[in-house]
């Protein structure tokens, strides 16, 4: 049976509060260092880490403002987003006196289709950015970016479009001239996004392929490896988004509501997923694990003495192969600071 505009609004408002704020008990692995502020729901959590991520033990000069500023943008549009959405629903089943002419006119939609365009066109401006940090190449960005270009003007006309249409038949907007707008706005989303998102992915293995043959970890563990599959799951997740988001708008199904308003929601939180594994790999990098760093004072663990090490002497290494702070490079890429590629390794030489 074929889903009508004023139950999709229903199931959408829930799937959506579901993603973004959540209340949810934490693990007791996690109560172990902060038994309060893992309960506030998925996006919001997400932002809340990702922002400390962004920040901790980081000086004012080295924390990117870019990446800062881009996941702060995210938030706001998601939270505009379910404050949209929670205002339509409570106009059409509670103040409207007849929710199912209330649903039926679409262009009461088009703040919230602008905001589905502005985070679409910000989620992926900030692949093809990641996408030019790791290559260095500007010519690898010509595509994505004509692309994104793409996206922006068959989403405006989108916008545009949808708000002129009828106010008294929800179906009108999978009729007519709109269709061909809407499907050209999400069909070159997904092309971008798989192009850029498959841009990152090969450096990514061609970056961890190189750190296996010289094994540069003490641990031999890759430090591309894990940053290299979240970026493929997110790209999967949102990938599949527009998928089924294409599929329902074909399928001329008001369960297309439902689909947009998750969107609204994945794109910040894949967003967030990545900067966080990102930091977590800094942390281990940097000998501080994640978990531990996020532990109150009362409970962390105490650290060894450093050893005092007398260097007599330095030697600078600069190889036009294959720098071995590429790897640290990748990871600091997505983790919101931008190192300098070229490198100094100390050689030690004395006593201990």
């Amino acid at each position: 049976m074929e889903i009508t505009a004023k139950e999709a609004a229903i199931v959408a408002i829930i799937v959506e509060t579901i993603l973004y704020g959540k209340p949810f008990r934490a693990n007791s692995r996690v109560e172990r260092y902060d038994d309060a502020s893992f309960r506030s729901g998925l996006l919001i959590f997400l932002f809340g880490v990702t922002v400390w991520a962004l920040t901790h033990q980081r000086t004012s000069t080295k924390i990117s403002r870019l990446m800062l500023g881009a996941a702060c943008l995210l938030f706001l549009l998601g939270t505009m987003h379910i404050v949209v959405d929670a205002n339509h629903f409570w106009h059409g089943f509670i103040t409207s006196g007849d929710p199912d002419a209330f649903f039926q006119d679409v262009t009461k939609n088009t703040f919230k289709n602008a905001l589905n365009l502005i985070e679409t066109l910000v989620g992926d401006a900030i692949i093809i950015y990641r996408g030019y940090l790791l290559w260095q190449r500007i010519e690898f960005t010509i595509i994505p970016i004509i692309g994104w270009m793409g996206i922006m003007v068959t989403g405006s006309h989108s916008v545009w479009s949808i708000s002129h249409l009828s106010p008294t038949n929800s179906s009108i907007i999978f009729l007519r001239q709109t269709p061909r707008w809407v499907i050209s706005f999400y069909s070159i989303a997904l092309a971008t996004n798989l192009i850029a998102t498959g841009l990152l992915i090969v450096k990514l293995w061609i970056t961890q392929r190189d750190e296996a043959g010289l094994q540069r970890t003490s641990t031999n563990k890759s430090v591309v490896h894990p940053v290299l599959v979240i970026v493929m799951e997110c790209g999967a997740v949102y990938s599949l988004s527009l998928i089924t988001m294409l599929s329902a708008y074909l399928l001329a199904s008001n369960s297309a509501y439902i689909v947009i308003d998750m969107i609204g929601q994945i794109i910040p939180i894949t967003f967030y997923v990545i900067i966080v594994r990102a930091a977590m790999l800094r942390f281990e990098r940097d000998g501080r694990p994640l978990s531990t760093s996020m532990a109150p004072r009362g409970h962390q663990i105490s650290t060894p003495r450093s050893t005092r090490v007398r260097i007599s002497r330095i030697a600078t290494v600069d190889s036009d192969l294959h720098d071995p702070s590429e790897s640290s490079h990748c990871v600091d890429v997505w983790d919101g600071c931008i190192p300098d590629i070229k490198s100094e390794l100390p050689i030690i030489t004395g006593t201990v």
